[in-house]
């Protein structure tokens, strides 16, 4: 809920406080389906009666009503707030002048919403796990935190103070990738060595493969913030570790997201632990995202 009203704020200055909940059962229910998207008969999944079919379409006009609500409060609006959704609206087409239309400032609302919400959830969710199982990096967070930040509130200019913090939420997202694999559509026939991929073909590749290989990172599986030291990142080839992508297309937030993360973990770090609550099951769940299957129930204590 926090990610989701953070985005939302942001992006689009919007209060969606009252609706997080439906948003997030919606969300859920529209990545129920993302495997299916892989299968070569999808578009005929796609148009059968089915049950699975129905649950998408509802979650999909739940997540729509929200991002119309806020498309038409804005449009009556029409005051340019400095934030993207006021760029969407207010953007002309190079040669005829027109503007877009409201399907197409839903169709990149949408996309922004969603991913900016929903990875960042992820990546926080699975470094207070880590953090709450390694008591050691956990210390050092907080004693940078403590002497970074001295009881106040952490803005923009205090990221570069928070370095082992930085190299924690990095380490989390080198052991559980929000974006676990990631596709891409070949524009021609391409060779790789002795290997052709054709013209339209679908590659998929995934961060979460790359981020475990004992090549790169030894001891893959133990979670270890000092693999993140300059050193250590210069050693590596950058395409080692790409939780956002790469090249042209590299996740636009990218930068916003490792800002998010950092100013999160330290605000949250300057007056709480978070434990795991006994017994509960940890198990990713890669949907859209890599999600704990059975959510990650914590208990909070004051520091």
């Amino acid at each position: 809920r926090l990610t989701l009203a953070i985005v939302a704020k942001t992006l689009f200055d919007a209060d969606v406080e009252s609706e997080a909940q439906d948003i997030r059962k919606a969300l859920t229910e529209v990545m129920q389906l993302f495997g299916r998207v892989t299968l070569p008969f999808t578009e005929l999944l796609d148009k059968l009666p089915l049950p699975s079919n129905r649950r998408f379409q509802k979650a999909r006009e739940r997540l729509d009503a929200t991002i119309y609500r806020i498309i038409n409060e804005r449009r009556k609006d029409r005051e340019d707030r400095g934030d993207l959704l006021s760029m969407l609206l207010l953007a002309q087409d190079e040669g005829d002048g027109s503007g877009m239309s409201d399907l197409q400032v839903r169709d990149e609302a949408m996309t922004l919403f969603l991913a900016g919400h929903e990875t960042t959830a992820n990546a926080l969710t699975w470094s207070w796990y880590l953090l709450s199982q390694h008591s050691q990096p956990e210390a050092r967070m907080h004693a940078e935190v403590d002497e970074a930040l001295e009881g106040r509130v952490p803005g923009f200019d205090d990221v570069a103070r928070l370095r082992y913090t930085e190299m924690v939420f990095a380490e989390s997202m080198r052991l559980y990738p929000p974006a676990w694999v990631i596709g891409r559509r070949a524009l021609e026939d391409y060779a790789i060595d002795s290997n052709i991929i054709p013209a339209r073909s679908v590659i998929l590749m995934s961060p979460y493969v790359m981020h475990h290989d004992p090549r790169y990172f030894p001891d893959p599986f133990k979670f270890e913030p000092a693999r993140w030291t300059t050193e250590a990142r210069e050693a590596r080839h950058k395409f080692t570790y790409f939780p956002f992508g790469g090249g042209p297309r590299v996740c636009i937030g990218e930068s916003f997201a490792w800002m998010e993360g950092v100013l999160l973990l330290a605000t949250l770090a300057q007056r709480w632990r978070l434990r795991l609550v006994p017994n509960h099951t940890v198990v990713p769940q890669p949907l859209i995202t890599l999600r704990p299957k059975y959510g990650m129930r914590m208990q909070v204590e004051p520091r």
